[in-house]
């Protein structure tokens, strides 16, 4: 899900909480 891990970030306000549970 590598396309999917920068829109949440740019979507979510804190995009290192969505990084991180992404990177998971």
């Amino acid at each position: 899900m590598s396309p999917l891990v920068p829109m949440v970030v740019e979507q979510t306000s804190r995009g290192e909480r969505a990084f991180d549970i992404y990177s998971r």
